[in-house]
């Protein structure tokens, strides 16, 4: 009996451990705005310079644009989308649409906006592109780890990123299975979702 009243109270000084710290945690989605995170995305020249842009931030602002971005970057995740970045690249992995989203969302809040209503609207995207088999190549992995790079340089510690991180409330985002309405094996089903881009691009790939 006196052993169930440890647990008991063990489980309950755990509960209150996990609450304080939880409460004590900043609400990254209050510390920018979305309007002030595609203002910097509009500033960093489609993400060619967004760690310069970054740099005068505070930590707080640092954690709420980390805020926009994973939120985006989840919101990107859709299939019409995937569709779009199939047939421009000529193929397209989990890893790989995980970059062309970083690439997108670095494209500006009219692009991803419109990319959200109508993913074929893209097509103007990639014939804008100055340098699409180079600086702009439509998958920018290293756009994801501009936030850590800001505060690493900063604070000369590769991992305070991930200690900071603790004394912030951001969204753990679990993507859903998506339900593709096209086939990497039927070229007709990809333009059936994207004809604009098919039309262009399919025997143009980048």
């Amino acid at each position: 009996e006196l052993f169930d009243e440890f647990l008991t109270l063990l489980n309950e000084l755990n509960i209150n451990n996990y609450n304080i710290k939880h409460s004590m945690e900043k609400d990254a989605s209050k510390l920018m705005t979305e309007r002030t995170f595609w203002s910097i995305i509009e500033n960093s020249d489609r993400g060619h310079n967004l760690e310069e842009c970054l740099s005068p931030l505070s930590e707080d602002e640092l954690f709420g644009f980390r805020y926009w971005w994973d939120y985006f970057v989840h919101k990107t995740y859709k299939q019409d989308i995937w569709a779009a970045a199939y047939i421009v690249l000529g193929g397209c992995s989990d890893d790989s649409f995980d970059y062309f989203r970083y690439w997108l969302i670095a494209q500006g809040h009219e692009a991803v906006y419109n990319a959200l209503a109508n993913a074929d609207s893209l097509c103007d995207v990639f014939d804008g592109l100055e340098d699409p088999e180079g600086e702009d190549y439509p998958e920018q992995e290293d756009l994801d780890y501009a936030v850590q790079n800001v505060i690493a340089r900063r604070t000369g510690d590769i991992d305070y990123y991930y200690e900071a991180l603790e004394n912030y409330s951001l969204p753990t985002y679990e993507e859903e299975e998506i339900e593709f309405e096209w086939d990497e094996d039927d070229e007709e089903s990809l333009r059936d979702v994207c004809p604009r881009i098919f039309d262009r691009w399919w025997d143009n790939q980048l």
